[in-house]
């Protein structure tokens, strides 16, 4: 499941990613549910306050520096990868 945490210090996180407003710009689309038992793989994400129950432990930062670009879609059906990329498979608990 990917339930996210926004760490405030870049030094802090797990993973570097940007939000990018373009599709095609994305390695990964994701879609944002309501509650931590609907987050279920990596592409369906929750926003949480809690560092401890968090899967990823995100710092967002510009697209020069990130690891990940993600653009947020509004349903589930257009959630997933865009393609093959190394953390396909990774975003879950460490």
């Amino acid at each position: 499941m990917a339930s996210v945490y926004e760490e405030q210090s870049m030094g802090m996180a797990h993973l570097r990613i940007a939000l990018v407003s373009d599709r095609g710009r994305a390695d990964l689309l994701a879609c944002r549910v309501h509650g931590y038992g609907a987050a279920v793989g990596e592409t369906l994400w929750f926003m949480t306050d809690s560092r401890q129950s968090a899967d990823v432990i995100a710092f967002f930062c510009s697209e020069g520096f990130a690891q990940l670009k993600v653009c947020f879609v509004p349903t589930r059906g257009e959630a997933g990868w865009v393609h093959a990329h190394p953390l396909r498979g990774r975003l879950r608990r460490r």
